[in-house]
C-alpha cells in the first residue's frame, strides 16, 4: 500500500497532469506525469469500465499496479505527479509476475 504523501487524491490535480503532463505508453499501460512542486512523487491509478465492467477485477488490478508501484518508489526520480492508466488487458487472473516487468519498463522512462 502507497503512503498518503505518494497519493494524487484531488481531481483537479489529476486533471492537471492529463492536461499538462507527458506520457509514456507500452502494450497495456500509459503513464502521464507532470513535475510537482512537493519533495516526493504522488500516483494515481485510473483503470476504466472498458478495461473490464466488473469493479472487483479493476480494483484487483488497481492494488497490483500499486504494488509494483511500491517496489519501485526508491528507484524513481523525484517531483513527480504521475497518473497510471490501464488498457485492455488480455489475461486473467492476471499476477504480479505478469505485470512487474512491463510496469518497470515504462517508470524508468519518466524523466
Amino acid at each position: 500500500m502507497l503512503n498518503n504523501i505518494n497519493r494524487l487524491r484531488k481531481a483537479g490535480e489529476i486533471q492537471k497532469v492529463f492536461k499538462f503532463g507527458k506520457s509514456v505508453r507500452s502494450a497495456n499501460f500509459s503513464i502521464r506525469y507532470n513535475p510537482n512542486r512537493a519533495s516526493n512523487n504522488r500516483f494515481a491509478v485510473v483503470v476504466g469500465t472498458k478495461v473490464d465492467k466488473r469493479a472487483t477485477r479493476r480494483n484487483a488490478i488497481k492494488r497490483l499496479v500499486r504494488e509494483v508501484i511500491r517496489l519501485n518508489l526508491q528507484t524513481l526520480p523525484t517531483n513527480f505527479d504521475i497518473v497510471l492508466t490501464a488498457h485492455k488487458l488480455a489475461i486473467w487472473p492476471i499476477k504480479l509476475a505478469d505485470v512487474q516487468p512491463e510496469l518497470t519498463e515504462l517508470l524508468k522512462k519518466i524523466r
